[in-house]
């Protein structure tokens, strides 16, 4: 009825729906629009990403994902984490456990390494590395404190791969006021879709009383960073809580509540490395303490000692066992 009114032919209507079709819209075309979308998909990358940076750090970084892909190679990561030895991994206790506060069993868990794009698997580099023992403070499952867990991997991360690198620990408490470095796969903003290739922000370390101010809750053993100066949203999202926080080539901090997502005025948490070295290092220490016990020489023991029992049992004696 509209197109009779006017005396407009459906092909010329159909034509015109056509050129509209093709012209820009808003948010992609429209300097303003552009300017917004831009900064919001660098989110991640910070307005002034340094490639060559983010690839050189990329390589202590690692995806921790469910054990299965739901169709694709990639789309099961859920959480960042980084390489602190070659057979463990620093992350969020939330990365290592449910909503109920259940340890998730090992069996369940992949960490990849030595891939910077989080759906391209690249042969003879890329690693999916079985996870065999989880770690989390009793502290955290009882007052909800101590946002940190250790992965321990079944295997030993190789020295020979360049896109693998095992990153320093800290010797002394992170510097406010200084910029420090956080990578991962996240949402590159909040509600958006996780970012194929790791991206990067740079993030002001808070002094502990503006931190107070600004968060609710917040513990001894926490830290806060963000860009407060800024209308800039720089914070990480869903996808890399447990990803590091880094400065000259060491995890200061690991990302533990992602409160400032989305917001241009709230900084996130962030889980004081440092004041976790007892025990990182007394979780390692036990445990390679407890592989030793199974070197070649205790097994070739063993070993014997059973096929002697064998042996004498068949002479009604009995050799002493371990």
């Amino acid at each position: 009825m509209l197109l009779l009114k006017y005396g407009v032919s459906r092909k010329i209507f159909s034509f015109l729906l056509f050129l509209l079709l093709l012209l820009p819209i808003l948010d992609a075309g429209d300097p303003i629009g552009s300017h917004f979308v831009r900064r919001r998909a660098k989110r991640l990358s910070s307005p002034y990403f340094d490639k060559e940076k983010t690839l050189v750090l990329a390589k202590y970084v690692v995806s921790i994902r469910s054990r299965r892909p739901h169709k694709l190679f990639g789309d099961n990561h859920f959480c960042g984490g980084v390489i602190i030895s070659r057979t463990y991994i620093l992350t969020s206790a939330h990365c290592a456990m449910d909503k109920r506060k259940i340890v998730h069993r090992s069996r369940v868990l992949v960490v990849v390494a030595g891939t910077t794009n989080r759906l391209k698997s690249r042969k003879g580099l890329s690693l999916n590395m079985e996870v065999k023992k989880i770690f989390v403070p009793d502290k955290f499952t009882v007052f909800n404190t101590n946002n940190i867990a250790l992965m321990m991997l079944a295997k030993k991360l190789p020295l020979d791969n360049p896109l693998v690198g095992v990153i320093n620990l800290p010797t002394a408490d992170p510097e406010p006021g200084l910029n420090y470095t956080v990578l991962g796969w996240g949402r590159i903003f909040k509600g958006g879709p996780l970012a194929s290739d790791i991206l990067h922000i740079d993030v002001e370390l808070l002094p502990r009383d503006i931190c107070e101010k600004k968060v609710h809750i917040f513990k001894e053993e926490m830290m806060c960073a963000g860009n407060l100066n800024n209308t800039m949203d720089e914070n990480p999202c869903a996808g890399d809580t447990g990803s590091p926080l880094i400065f000259n080539e060491t995890v200061f901090g690991v990302v533990s509540y992602r409160v400032g997502c989305g917001s241009k005025t709230l900084p996130s948490i962030y889980t004081n490395v440092y004041m976790h070295m007892d025990w990182i290092n007394g979780i390692m220490n036990n445990n390679e303490a407890n592989r030793l016990c199974y070197s070649p020489n205790y097994l070739f023991t063993t070993i014997g000692i059973i096929i002697g029992n064998k042996i004498l049992k068949s002479w009604g004696f009995y050799l002493i066992t371990i």
